[in-house]
């Protein structure tokens, strides 16, 4: 049983991340919605997601090493939606007047990296517009589901064959 659902949860991670990337392209791409600084942040930490799952379902031996990696970039993807849907919830007088309207490169030339980062969080009007939704969640929302479920599925999976191994 062990085997059965490790297999199998690998797959899912790789098929759910994989099915968030597709959604980026279509998004960007296909509808020719430009992100933010911080949806880049989120769409950068999803395709790191996909490409380690990807590794770790092709790769057996260092399986602790992806999935904290994965976790890592589940983190940065859920504190970057967190921080979205916190700005979209502010009103336009108590916006901050952050990086998201400079293009995502520029920001990393113009200042040193932890600088660059804790601009690109502080977030601006830009980042609190909501220009797509599905089923009545915008992007932020659909982003911070997805990482806080790839965050679950592991504790879950941890917390599943830890008790598979004591017994």
């Amino acid at each position: 049983m062990k085997v059965l659902f490790e297999k199998y949860f690998n797959l899912s991670i790789v098929i759910a991340s994989g099915f968030v990337v597709a959604g980026q392209f279509y998004l960007e791409i296909i509808l020719g919605l430009e992100p933010c600084n911080l949806c880049i942040i989120q769409k950068y930490s999803a395709q790191f997601v996909f490409f380690i799952s990807l590794l770790n379902l092709i790769i057996k031996k260092i399986k602790f090493l992806f999935y904290s990696l994965i976790s890592v970039g589940s983190v940065l993807g859920l504190a970057a939606s967190g921080r979205q849907i916190f700005l979209q919830g502010l009103s336009k007088e108590n916006m901050p007047d952050g990086l998201c309207d400079m293009p995502f490169e520029v920001v990393f030339q113009i200042y040193p990296f932890f600088d660059a980062i804790g601009k690109i969080f502080t977030g601006s009007s830009k980042c609190a517009e909501e220009v797509w939704s599905l089923l009545g969640l915008n992007i932020a929302e659909w982003s911070f589901i997805f990482f806080s479920s790839m965050l679950l599925g592991l504790l879950l999976r941890y917390l599943f064959i830890n008790n598979l191994d004591h017994k």
